[in-house]
């Protein structure tokens, strides 16, 4: 599995090697972009948001459909790597996911990003930098975002006699922190703590980092209203309570345990 025929138009940041696109494919040719992830250890664990991969994962935590997050090179090089086993968080709407890359990649370390607990504050400003469709609309930001890189490429799977045409951009988009809710917004949505911001969220944002003004991870993407400038993020404290089992966080420890990042 890779990705070939890659086409970049031009880059502003760098911070494209910390994150991945997360893509579902179909045996009929159509892949679908469905949300974004970080990485958070150099062995290609990933962090995303559960609901983007929800669908496709079974209750023994295997993945049941063909998902792929693609790992970008410094020097944009891709490599798809498959999620190979995925743990639900029991609160927060996050996931820590293993990936796979194909054979020959799979020792390719995956970049990651400074991270830190400490929640932003009401009136601290934040920002993302996350994957969309590539003919995204943004109208009416109020506070324009920067769109960095654009991607075109064809996705093979060789064994399988199947290409896909893949087709993605990344945008870094800021805000500011307006609400914090240290119990959670509401018992159905978010019934968790979150802290809500200004950010515009794209469809396939949910997900990806949220970055403070230092330039750490304090956030991840949950879920947003189309056009109102209300989003909600998970406070990165989330992640240290997110217990996995059987995914290999120590590779000279196979035993099987329950584990936290």
């Amino acid at each position: 599995m890779r990705l070939y025929r890659q086409k970049r138009q031009w880059h502003v940041a760098d911070g494209l090697t910390g994150i991945a696109p997360i893509y579902k494919v179909s045996f009929d040719g159509n892949a679908e972009l469905i949300g974004t992830g970080f990485w958070i250890t150099e062995k290609g664990h990933l962090i995303t948001a559960w609901h983007v991969i929800a669908d496709n994962i079974g209750d023994d935590g295997m993945d049941r459909g063909p998902i792929y997050a693609v790992q970008t090179h410094a020097d944009r090089k891709l490599v798809v790597r498959v999620l190979r086993k995925s743990c639900r968080h029991k609160l927060y709407d996050l996931a820590l996911s293993e990936t796979v890359g194909p054979d020959g990649y799979d020792s390719d370390p995956t970049w990651t990003f400074s991270m830190t607990t400490i929640e932003p504050k009401v009136g601290d400003f934040v920002s993302t930098y996350s994957f969309l469709a590539h003919d995204q609309k943004f109208d009416g930001e109020k506070y324009e975002g920067i769109s960095t890189d654009w991607f075109e490429g064809i996705f093979g799977i060789p064994e399988l006699k199947l290409t896909y045409e893949l087709r993605f951009a990344t945008r870094i988009n800021h805000g500011q922190v307006l609400e914090v809710y240290p119990e959670g917004r509401d018992r159905v949505i978010l019934p968790f703590p979150c802290f809500r911001s200004d950010i515009p969220i794209y469809g396939a944002n949910s997900g990806g980092p949220v970055f403070n003004a230092a330039g750490q991870v304090c956030g991840v993407n949950c879920t947003s209203y189309d056009g109102q400038d209300i989003s909600f993020h998970v406070p990165l404290e989330g992640v240290l309570n997110l217990w996995a089992r059987d995914i290999e966080l120590i590779p000279e420890d196979p035993a099987t345990r329950d584990r936290t990042l």
